[in-house]
């Protein structure tokens, strides 16, 4: 018991002392006895605040700046981001604008017929094809048209889209085509270009002629194909070719005709 009473007592002692103290130091401040003391420890911490401060700033201005870099390149990508949508929505207004222009004059003219059908030309991973299929009607072998110029058939017919086979191209050989004067040959692609082959070497072909379809299965007779630019071939050998030129372009296109 007489323990526990001294730890008492010493408690007590410890906190009077504390106590005292404050009251000693309020009375000296009361009095203005540490005023002086006050100013010349204010003078003498001044420069050391300063520089502390200073440091202070010196530490943080590099994380300001990083803080403030990363924000302005999030809002830069957010920028960028915005920019692309609106590219990409002005095209497709572009793209649809130039397809109402160009439906509206196929409707207004008398040669659309109800066997035709007007579809959006496209391109997929280098292939022409177009946006309908058997349930639109498309079936094998049927023609394609860019402004009635006569520039690809049907290959493979899926539900909603077919492939095309330009006369450009080197294995289209199917369409027996005639000049104006009557000079009949088949046309065949050579990658660039549409040729009119197999044209014997006694026929003369004058520059500028059209070329028309002769007429077979599934190739109405008088379809435009295009006109004479150049007459090819070795005078010694029994046929010629004859260089053609296109003035449409299926893969400028927006809409095609499938007849």
């Amino acid at each position: 018991m007489k323990v526990a009473r001294t730890g008492i007592l010493e408690t007590q002692k410890k906190w009077l002392v504390i106590v005292v103290t404050f009251v000693c130091i309020g009375s000296i401040e009361f009095q203005g006895v540490l005023l002086p003391f006050r100013d010349q420890f204010q003078v003498a911490t001044a420069p050391i605040l300063a520089f502390l401060s200073q440091q202070v700033a010196v530490v943080a201005t590099p994380v300001t700046f990083i803080r403030k870099r990363v924000m302005l390149l999030q809002r830069l990508a957010q920028l960028e981001h915005d920019y692309a949508e609106s590219l990409a929505k002005i095209s497709e207004l572009e793209r649809v604008a130039q397809e109402t222009v160009v439906l509206r004059e196929m409707l207004q003219k008398s040669s659309i017929s109800a066997d035709q059908i007007i579809t959006a030309a496209r391109v997929s991973y280098a292939q022409p094809e177009i946006a309908a299929g058997s349930k639109q009607g498309v079936q094998d072998d049927m023609l394609v048209l860019v402004a009635d110029t006569v520039v690809g058939r049907v290959q493979q017919v899926e539900a909603n889209r077919s492939s095309v086979r330009l006369l450009t191209d080197q294995r289209e050989k199917s369409i027996v085509a005639t000049t104006e004067s009557g000079v009949q040959g088949l046309l065949t692609g050579d990658g660039d270009a549409v040729m009119l082959t197999l044209v014997p070497q006694n026929k003369a072909i004058v520059p500028g002629e059209r070329v028309t379809t002769v007429g077979q299965e599934n190739v109405p007779a008088g379809l435009f194909v295009g006109t004479v630019v150049e007459v090819l071939g070795d005078p010694a050998e029994p046929t010629k070719q004859v260089l053609l030129e296109q003035y449409v372009s299926f893969f400028t296109a927006p809409l095609v005709t499938v007849r």
